[in-house]
């Protein structure tokens, strides 16, 4: 069936299901506890393991959060304490790590196995204590074994001051516009878009392992935990192969993307040189591909409002999204939660990890516009679709689903797009860093090589930061001053401000989208090649003045590092210390963080925090532990 002909089917059929759709994030059962008593929001969630299927395909295992997928969202206000309360109904020990809050004050709620807690035993429940102290979209997700794959994430969202400065004066000078804006901004909807594959995480780590593979391989891309899995006809996939990814696959028989359109996966220009077990793995994994049709993500919105916001998170295990609406340009005006410069683009790459946030004009004709979301990288052809659907609209702007589109199913543009630059997303107001750091730490980014797996990464460039590490007695209830310092645990004093060079190794250098635990960091730039001094100050010193930038350098807690072929690329980040404790550095892609790509950095060392007692030696931050029917809890057995 023709790619145009096959999404005209899935658009309407999709639509016409969305209302008896499988469980969604905020159907079928009521919110959680999130009652406010003073400055105190409680939140309180019941995570299970069940059969669903968010493509319509076959039913697998997933998490649900309180019956949902995506789990549902917590809102607050800056300056709310935040009681996260979870039970754990699942088969296997979990966390829960709340991605861009800094917990300063609170390293024990981080949700890092292995840092700063032990894993919640099935059966068990764990609190979580936090201050809501800064504004923006941040999300929580499971922070063991890849989870967050399997369904556990949902969406936070502090609102700020209400004399809080924000930057819509620099996209409009009409004060009605520059309300609306503001309104929008308060009432921001928030879409996950992320990969799916029909195997739980688990089942996907034992694949690589069996078959020594780095997997890259999705079946859907999901809007809000919904989408379909579509099979292209074989001229379609031909069509659709990047001339890139011909000269790479020439090496290989049959020389061309699977059905499903990826890479091959004993491709050793992209796993390198490596014995391979393809047979090993189900054939569904890379090869065949099988339709299906779920339900369609679909977002309202009031054109008598003049303006929408929407919030874009990739929760997903290895794809790198961009996305499009069709008739509409995007000012993105924050970013991983901060506001930054505004910048009016047609076309936004969420890494793994990160939150961008959009100002959308309402300036359309009222009908239903296509939200398409593609993935930005050479390993696979594959998109998925939601709805911006107007209110008061009775159907979509065109009956050629496609005519509007700026891209197509493989994420090449059919015009000229302007992108965001992340390189130029200067925080709002202005944030300078320190002009010098205290402290250096170079890492080098490659896959360790044989007799290691082609899935085994290292980000020290010596060790992998093995996914048995979750296990250990955690770093943060340890003396500081006796832990040794090592390639995988580095230390730092409060006050400093430290410097973490990045090198990805080539010849093909494939973004990685890090992640720094706590505080944010500056970018201070990037570049092709060997980073080959011992600190930015050197460099700076030699290379053109344009290389780093000291006065309004993007202001992150997520930093994809620049791909390359045929070379190694660098990254500079700085940031100061503030907040003691055992912090994780890794890379948000779930294949690359189980597989070793990981560092753990033990901030401010000189000022190690104490354990409250609810904490120490093992506790869960309650006096409870053991779950009885409808969530209520029995104390501890003394």
């Amino acid at each position: 069936m023709a790619l145009s002909r096959l999404i005209t089917l899935f658009f309407f059929l999709s639509l016409a299901i969305f209302s008896s759709a499988a469980p969604s994030a905020s159907s079928l059962i009521p919110s959680p506890l999130n009652k406010r008593g003073g400055d105190t929001v409680k939140f309180e969630v019941t995570l299970t393991w069940e059969d669903h299927s968010p493509n319509g395909g076959t039913p697998r295992k997933m998490i649900f959060t309180n019956g949902t997928f995506p789990g549902p969202p917590l809102k607050l206000t800056v300056g709310d304490s935040v009681e996260f309360l979870v039970h754990n109904e699942l088969p296997d020990p979990t966390t829960i790590h709340f991605h861009g809050i800094v917990q300063q004050g609170t390293p024990w709620s981080d949700g890092v196995p292995g840092l700063t807690q032990k894993g919640i035993a099935p059966g068990d429940s764990y609190l979580y204590k936090w201050t809501a102290d800064a504004a923006g979209v941040y999300f929580y997700h499971s922070h063991y074994r890849s989870q967050i794959m399997d369904g556990l994430y949902g969406a936070i969202i502090i609102s700020p001051p209400s004399e809080s400065d924000k930057p819509f004066s620099l996209i409009s000078n009409d004060t009605a516009a520059v309300e609306a804006m503001s309104e929008a901004d308060d009432n921001l909807q928030t879409i996950f878009i992320s990969d799916y594959n029909k195997y739980t995480a688990a089942e996907l780590h034992e694949q690589e392992q069996s078959a020594n593979i780095d997997f890259a391989c999705a079946d859907s891309i999901l809007l809000n935990g919904m989408g379909s899995q579509y099979c292209l006809s074989r001229g379609e996939l031909t069509a659709y192969t990047n001339p890139k990814v011909s000269a790479l696959i020439a090496s290989v028989s049959p020389s061309q993307i699977t059905d499903k359109g990826c890479l091959p996966p004993n491709l050793p220009a992209t796993q390198g040189n490596f014995t391979f077990d393809i047979d090993s793995i189900p054939s569904d994994a890379y090869f065949d591909c099988t339709p299906s049709s779920g339900p369609m993500a679909t977002f309202d919105v009031d054109p008598s409002q003049g303006w929408a916001a929407l919030t874009f998170i990739n929760p997903g295990g290895f794809e790198i999204l961009k996305l499009t609406i069709d008739s509409h340009k995007m000012w993105v005006y924050a970013v991983d939660g901060g506001y930054v410069v505004p910048q009016l683009v047609d076309q936004v790459t969420v890494n793994n990890g990160d939150r961008y946030s959009v100002l959308i004009e309402l300036n359309q004709a009222p009908a239903q516009y296509s939200i398409r979301v593609s993935n930005s990288g050479l390993n696979q052809v594959i998109s998925g679709f939601g709805v911006l659907n107007y209110k008061g609209s009775y159907g979509p702007a065109s009956e050629d689903p496609n005519a509007l589109a700026g891209m197509n199913f493989a994420g090449v543009n059919l015009t000229t797009l302007v992108p965001f630059n992340d390189n130029k997303a200067a925080p709002y107001p202005p944030s300078p860093p320190a002009a010098t750091s205290d402290v250096t730490y170079k890492f080098t980014i490659k896959k360790l090589g044989q007799p290691y797996g082609a899935y085994d990464w290292t980000l020290s460039g010596i060790d992998t930061f093995n996914v048995t590490l979750e296990d250990v007695d955690p770093l943060l209830y340890q003396n500081a001053s006796t832990l040794e310092s090592t390639d995988l645990v580095l230390k730092t004093n409060m006050g400093q401000w430290v410097d973490l060079i990045v090198q990805t190794q080539g010849p093909l250098a494939q973004p990685h989208p890090m992640h720094k635990h706590s505080n944010k960091a500056y970018v201070l730039g990037k570049g092709t090649g060997t980073f080959n001094w011992s600190t930015v100050a050197e460099a700076a010193a030699v290379l053109p003045p344009s290389t780093f930038n000291f006065v309004n350098p993007p202001f992150r807690d997520g930093y994809t590092t620049t791909p390359a072929e045929q070379n190694s690329t660098w990254m500079a980040l700085r940031y100061e210390v503030v907040n003691p404790g055992a912090f994780l550095f890794h890379c948000h892609m779930q294949t690359h963080m189980a597989g070793g790509m990981a560092v753990a950095l033990l901030d401010g060392v000189d000022e190690w925090p104490e354990i409250p007692t609810e904490y120490a030696n093992g506790g869960n931050g309650v006096k409870y532990s053991k779950l009885k029917k409808k969530g209520k809890l029995r104390p501890t057995e003394e």
